[in-house]
């Protein structure tokens, strides 16, 4: 699962990689847990995730959620 939290708090900071990273991020969240700071709204696709908005304490598993919460943030 991947943790995101939308300040610069954390250890690393995938906005810097843009949308590139979104694909490579959940790959690895396939086999570990990763914390993330993201100050854009990476587009993730279309397929079902699981990312964990530490700013909230909210699980999402789409676009959709990721942005309706996101918003607040960047």
């Amino acid at each position: 699962m991947i943790l995101v939290k939308f300040d610069k708090d954390k250890i690393f900071n995938a906005s810097t990689c843009g949308d590139n990273c979104a694909k490579w991020l959940l790959k690895i969240a396939e086999s570990e847990d990763r914390t993330i700071n993201l100050l854009h709204l990476m587009d993730f696709g279309s397929e079902s995730f699981s990312i964990h908005i530490l700013n909230t304490d909210q699980i999402v598993h789409s676009m959709e959620e990721l942005v309706s919460i996101a918003g607040e943030f960047v």
